[in-house]
């Protein structure tokens, strides 16, 4: 029964190892399928320096409001 059990375990380990391998050659993948990349999901959208922002935090029990709005008299 443990020998049976321990198999059951290793084979587990090993098909969820070459699940992990699958999915990171994905990522590493050059071809031309819907695949990742390696690359950043998100994309970084540059801070304009025209709009001049500000953060109002309103807080009550339990609950904390977090608004930005844009700085009075900066345009």
């Amino acid at each position: 029964m443990t020998t049976w059990f321990h198999t059951t375990i290793l084979a587990t380990c090993a098909a969820a190892t070459i699940a992990v391998g699958f999915a990171s050659a994905a990522v590493y993948s050059d071809r031309d399928v819907p695949a990742a990349k390696k690359a950043d999901r998100l994309s970084i959208a540059t801070p304009l320096p025209e709009a001049r922002m500000i953060t109002v935090v309103d807080r009550q029990e339990g609950v904390s409001v977090i608004t930005r709005v844009p700085v009075p008299g900066a345009n």
